[in-house]
């Protein structure tokens, strides 16, 4: 059959009208937080791929990718996806979100500056990029958030609601990062409550204790192979809230694999813990 001939049979692909480019970056960013909440297990991440002509569905625990072909019929859209997706248990915010944000960020910012090497300057870091293409300041706080949508599949896109800041840390001539989510628990930004197995090809510890108000910590550490160091605080409070506060020795991402530019992650997981045991992180004063 000529390519005439096919395209006569198939009819004309209709333009997509999505955007391919923030579905992918949200699914990503999607990812990179349920690793970080259940951090020691490396979690699949739903992604649907849309392009002219074809649409492949990524589902956890698929065996491979399916097709479906403009004018076939799409299996029917399963609503236990959304049913049973991660969502805040907690209670709603008293204060408007750019509220949160402010204050969140004047906390944060306070702590980490007492805590880090004097001389120690903060500067803008990629993971403070929301939505994609908006720079935000050093540890300035932003409002993650998506509704839970069904999609083909069986899959469900969206569901984030959380806050979100990071920034980059130069020390003389060396360089690191410092990042913190804040949400309501029971989402899908909640923090890790448990230790279990070290990722793949790391080596460190994790350790759980509770904490002078009841907290639940986990504090974790762990060294990629040939590669940077985390350090990772998990902390569930009493009232409500879900604080992770990650600092790791490099520039960019410790994911990334690049060789650690400073001896270790710019804050211990001490000064993390204080971090985020500080009473003023919360998101209900």
């Amino acid at each position: 059959m000529s390519r005439e001939q096919f395209d006569a049979a198939i009819g004309v692909v209709p333009p997509s009208t999505v955007d391919v480019d923030a579905v992918l970056d949200r699914e990503r960013r999607r990812a990179r937080v349920r690793r970080v909440a259940n951090p020691w297990t490396a979690a699949c991440a739903g992604v649907a791929a849309v392009a002219a002509g074809a649409v492949l569905v990524l589902a956890p625990g698929d065996p491979g990718p399916s097709f479906v072909q403009p004018g076939a019929s799409a299996p029917p859209p399963s609503s236990d996806a959304c049913r049973l997706a991660a969502r805040p248990t907690t209670a709603p915010l008293r204060e408007k979100a750019n509220v949160v944000a402010d204050r969140l960020t004047t906390v944060l910012t306070d702590a980490v500056r007492q805590r880090v090497a004097a001389g120690t300057t903060l500067g803008v870091h990629t993971l403070g990029q929301y939505p994609k293409g908006t720079q935000h300041g050093p540890l300035v706080f932003f409002h993650v958030f998506s509704a839970l949508v069904p999609q083909d599949g069986g899959v469900c896109s969206g569901g984030e609601d959380y806050f979100m800041a990071a920034a980059s840390t130069t020390e003389k001539a060396h360089k690191g990062n410092v990042w913190a989510v804040v949400g309501r628990l029971g989402g899908n930004a909640s923090p890790a409550t448990e230790c279990g197995p070290a990722p793949a090809d790391t080596q460190g510890s994790c350790h759980r204790r509770t904490g002078p108000h009841g907290e639940t910590i986990v504090e974790e550490t762990f060294t990629i192979a040939d590669g940077p160091t985390v350090n990772r605080v998990n902390v569930a409070k009493p009232d409500g809230t879900g604080v992770i506060v990650e600092a790791q020795n490099t520039a960019r991402d410790a994911k990334l694999g690049d060789a650690p530019d400073m001896p270790s992650p710019p804050l211990s997981l001490g000064q993390l813990a204080e971090v985020a045991l500080d009473p003023g992180l919360t998101l209900y004063p």
